[in-house]
């Protein structure tokens, strides 16, 4: 039960945070990787055991606070979760800081087969091929329990592209994984959490 709502969990989890910053242009991503480690990966897990556990408790439980670090989640994502994604996405990393939200995931647009008959989503099936970096920056909307990511800027391989096109692709991902995810619509926050707050390297998460 638990390992089939995770990928559901981490993509709210940072979509749960008050409204962000808009950041400057979306840069090309960097050759430097956020350290990862089984040990981090492994830490992850107790801790977001920990918010299970918690949230199954009967009223009145109180409140609990909980720190996950850049390092923690972007290793439970490497280590675990990504035995789990579609294989349309081929590794997803984010990088923790106050203000705006950047996510970076390579995705395989032959893997990914938008079928849509929408406009954007027959134009994107006949420009790309193969694998790309998609790198992501945006401000995130939170309120009455729900939270969804609102897209300010995009890029493909440090190449800048319309919104409606990114966006196609974000919700096409999020649709292929199990269970499926829109990153872009309202979603309630799992394990009763209530917001998540950004800073710099880490989160902390308050149920």
């Amino acid at each position: 039960m638990m390992r089939s709502i995770l990928p559901r969990f981490f993509a709210a989890l940072l979509l749960a945070g008050a409204a962000a910053a808009v950041s400057p242009a979306v840069s090309e991503p960097s050759q430097s990787k956020t350290a990862i480690s089984r040990r981090a990966s492994e830490s992850c897990a107790r801790k977001v055991k920990m918010l299970e556990e918690f949230s199954a408790k009967e009223q009145p439980r109180g409140n609990q606070t909980t720190r996950l670090s850049e390092e923690e989640i972007n290793s439970f994502l490497a280590y675990e979760l990504s035995k789990e994604y579609h294989p349309c996405l081929k590794s997803l990393e984010f990088k923790l800081q106050e203000g705006p939200l950047q996510a970076t995931a390579v995705v395989d647009f032959d893997r990914l087969a938008m079928t849509s008959k929408q406009f954007f989503a027959k134009l994107i099936a006949s420009l790309f091929r193969g694998s790309h970096t998609l790198t992501m920056r945006g401000k995130i909307i939170a309120q009455e329990g729900k939270a969804h990511f609102e897209l300010e800027e995009a890029a493909f391989d440090g190449t800048g592209l319309p919104n409606l096109l990114v966006e196609e692709v974000i919700s096409t991902v999020g649709k292929r994984q199990k269970p499926p995810f829109d990153p872009l619509q309202p979603s309630e926050m799992p394990y009763g959490v209530q917001k998540v707050e950004f800073h710099n390297g880490y989160v902390l998460v308050y149920q």
